[in-house]
């Protein structure tokens, strides 16, 4: 496995009271999604600041995961309820909901499909307009499986993710 190294070229403050899932910045906008029951949000925040601009609570019972940008709608998950929420972009007005099986961990879009981690060493590939499972790839460090895949980023046709109580990043292919 190749080892990258990782330099800080910029920070910003940020709600230490967020308990960041889903973290993802488009057109110089934040979004974010926190988790917690009884406290998860998908919000848009103003990235120099850090002040919450807009804000959505979930259902008292939802702990809120990955998010994603398809468009102009916004996919969050939920830990445990196996639902998706998706919100209109700018208004962060609820659109619809599709219902999933297992846990939602990370999700990122890749311009093509949707990537969702559910903690183990799999990610599955969805459907933007469905949420239909359209396949999976196991993740593996030769092999190991790389397991505890938590949030996820798409970038330039990779994925990254950060595992689970630790400080490692992973990238895949």
């Amino acid at each position: 496995a190749q080892r990258l190294r990782v330099s800080v070229i910029e920070r910003y403050p940020h709600d230490p009271t967020a308990f960041t899932e889903g973290l993802l910045l488009a057109d110089g906008v934040l979004y974010e999604s926190t988790g917690l029951e009884g406290a998860s949000t998908v919000r848009r925040v103003e990235l120099r600041t850090g002040a919450v601009v807009a804000s959505r609570a979930q259902p008292a019972d939802v702990f809120g995961e990955g998010l994603a940008l398809v468009g102009d709608e916004l996919i969050q998950l939920s830990w445990r309820n196996g639902l998706a929420f998706t919100y209109d972009r700018d208004t962060l007005e609820p659109v619809r909901q599709f219902r999933y099986t297992g846990e939602g961990w990370g999700l990122c879009y890749d311009g093509r499909s949707l990537w969702q981690s559910d903690g183990t060493a799999t990610l599955r590939r969805r459907d933007p307009a469905t949420f239909e499972q359209l396949g999976a790839v196991d993740v593996r460090d030769g092999a190991a499986a790389v397991v505890n895949l938590n949030e996820l980023e798409c970038v330039d046709g990779a994925i990254y993710a950060n595992v689970w109580l630790t400080s490692e990043l992973v990238r895949i292919d």
